[in-house]
């Protein structure tokens, strides 16, 4: 989990596609992969299912599997998981049949390699209190209770997907409400003693690297001090504590804040080439 280098931030749009092969777990799907750990295979990718895409088990994976739907629908035994569909389904979990009729494109995080085995898990995840076997977050309701006074200024609100009862581990959506900037334009940094690790999906947020819009995704170490940030027409986050309990730790200097910051992303050395040609969304007239 700790080998991964510091991401902060790519686009997903720059990244190719690349499809899966015979014999795996997704045979004929496509990956993008935001970030791998080279260690012990654990990663963070983009799943795009062609339409029509099925397969046929029993058969489990080694790795603990969680996903967001940001695209179409997938079926797994019986359960339908549309747009903002979310699942965390431990290691060992049964699939017997899955489908995409329509296509589909989901975030997926695996805790180690996912190898698969071509026989049913013995029950245990099913059992696990860890698991969540399906969400529907668009029917959620936002906590707009966030009281830290640091963070004040950017209203948020959370939609908690998961928090693991062994680890305190946590998976939850971000709000940020518009025109929400520090004031001054200035604030304190934060830090965190485990992995932070987002995806935004909506709107557009802005810190020191630059600013992100839909498909920025990035992979914090522990220990980073990072913002202050703002967001001038709000923005919608997937965001992960990954390696223990998320703990705020605030600087005592402030940095400075501002909205025309540019692009200038840390990456590790075999991305580094996507900071040569800054990502342009798309405009909106």
């Amino acid at each position: 989990m700790l080998e991964r280098g510091h991401i902060e931030f790519l686009f997903a749009q720059m990244l190719p596609w690349r499809r899966i092969g015979p014999g795996l777990a997704r045979p004929d799907a496509e990956y993008k992969l935001l970030s791998r750990d080279p260690a012990d295979g654990a990663c963070s990718i983009l799943l795009r299912y062609p339409p029509g895409w099925s397969r046929e088990g029993p058969e489990h994976i080694l790795a603990d599997e969680e996903f967001f739907v940001l695209d179409g629908a997938l079926e797994m035994d019986g359960h339908y998981y549309p747009v903002d569909s979310y699942a965390f389904l431990p290691s060992g979990w049964t699939r017997h049949e899955m489908r995409a009729p329509q296509g589909c494109v989901v975030l997926a995080f695996y805790d180690r390699e996912p190898t698969l085995v071509f026989e049913p898990g013995d029950g245990a995840a099913e059992m696990s209190p860890r698991a969540v076997q399906h969400l529907d977050a668009g029917k959620m309701s936002w906590d707009m209770t966030l009281n830290d006074p640091n963070l004040r200024h950017l209203g948020i609100g959370r939609k908690n997907l998961r928090t693991d009862p062994n680890t305190g581990e946590r998976t939850f959506l971000s709000l940020i409400l518009p025109q929400a900037k520090p004031p001054e334009d200035k604030g304190p940094q934060e830090m965190h003693p485990v992995v932070e690790e987002a995806f935004l999906l909506g709107g557009s947020l802005t810190g020191p690297q630059g600013t992100m819009y839909p498909g920025a995704y990035f992979w914090r170490p522990p220990g980073i001090a990072h913002g202050p940030f703002g967001a001038r027409w709000g923005a919608t986050s997937l965001i992960r504590f990954v390696g223990g309990k998320h703990v705020n730790v605030w600087t005592k200097d402030e940095a400075p804040f501002d909205f025309d910051a540019t692009y200038r992303p840390i990456l590790p050395p075999e991305l580094a080439h996507l900071a040569e040609t800054p990502f342009v969304p798309q405009a909106n007239y």
